[in-house]
Formats: C-alpha cells, structure tokens, sequence
C-alpha cells in the first residue's frame, strides 16, 4: 500500500470509530434514563447493546493503529 492509501485506510477507520462511538452515546443515554426513572433491569439491558459496539471500536483503534505503524516503516 502506498502513504495515501495508508492514510485513507486510518482515516476512514477513525471516522467508523467516531460512528459507533456517537451510537454507543445514544444507548448508554437510553441505558442511564432506564435507570433513572428506577428500571434498573431495563438498563442493564438496554447497555449490553455497548458490548458489541466496544469490541467493533477496539478493533478498528488496533487496525487503525498497526496501519499507521505500517505507513511509517
């Protein structure tokens, strides 16, 4: 890969980390209000929506960061 691929590549995974970041926002909202109005059941529930979300984040901050690695060998 040449240095503009790399760097459509890391920023095209930081944008799709922004994304799941905003929808991940949106849940833990709805998991807090659940939890506020005392459904505390309802908002365990509603945040293990985030699980997947985190993992997805995870791995695009670790492909972004090895392909960042690459552009500077």
């Amino acid at each position: 890969m040449d240095a503009i691929s790399l760097d459509t590549t890391v920023k095209t995974s930081l944008a799709l980390v922004r994304a799941k970041l905003e929808k991940g926002l949106r849940i833990a909202t709805a998991a807090e209000v659940c939890s506020n109005s005392g459904r505390s059941k309802k908002a365990i529930e509603v945040a293990r929506g985030l699980e997947e979300i985190v993992s997805e984040v995870n791995t695009l901050l670790n492909t972004a960061n090895i392909i960042s690695r690459l552009g500077q060998s």
